[in-house]
């Protein structure tokens, strides 16, 4: 489920950033793209996940799933969001807000992630490389989401740039991760 989700999201978010960098003639083309992208990432859920826990802990045998399906629903929501916006043409300061919403839980599964994960925390017996992809694309999510956050909530025309770029870097390196988790979960 992650590294298919990590894929479509950042593909969504790259679409969105040639959108805030101004190369896409039509919102509507980004719409349709990000929209797509968001219900398929929702579609995401019905897989099972490669992070069950091996050994059961009393009461959180699944919490690294459901964090992470947390994480899924709140981002294919917000790509949804922007394909909405795109093709109808609304006002995008809803998304902004709605950009602080995620930074926040973002950052609450990235460090649920990271702690939980870590050599010496609950879910230890994990490989490194998972755990490091784990926490490494919720943090990137968090600074996508905050950068947004300030440029599409407050309309700061200064951070247009910033944004676009943060965000076109930021959803390659989350597609590669995501690519990486792929690879690894089929051999």
């Amino acid at each position: 489920m992650e590294g298919i989700f990590f894929v479509l999201i950042g593909a969504a978010l790259y679409s969105q950033a040639w959108s805030i960098l101004g190369l896409y003639s039509e919102g509507r083309t980004m719409g349709i793209f990000t929209a797509g992208l968001g219900l398929l990432s929702l579609g995401t859920i019905m897989f099972g996940s490669t992070i069950e826990p091996t050994v059961l802990v009393e009461g959180g045998a699944g919490s690294l799933t459901n964090a992470l399906t947390a994480l899924v629903i709140l981002w294919a929501v917000y790509a949804v969001g922007v394909g909405a916006t795109g093709i109808w043409e609304f006002e995008d300061r809803a998304i902004g807000f709605y950009s602080s919403f995620l930074a926040v839980a973002s950052v609450i599964v990235f460090l649920y992630f990271a702690i939980s994960m870590s050599p010496g925390g609950e879910f230890s017996d994990y490989s490194e490389g998972l755990w490091l992809s784990m926490s490494a694309v919720p943090l990137v999510l968090t600074v996508i989401s905050t950068i947004t956050f300030f440029y599409l909530g407050f309309q700061f025309q200064l951070l247009r740039l910033v944004s676009g770029w943060f965000t076109l870097l930021g959803s390659i390196v989350i597609s590669l991760i995501g690519l990486g988790v792929v690879a690894t979960a089929i051999a």
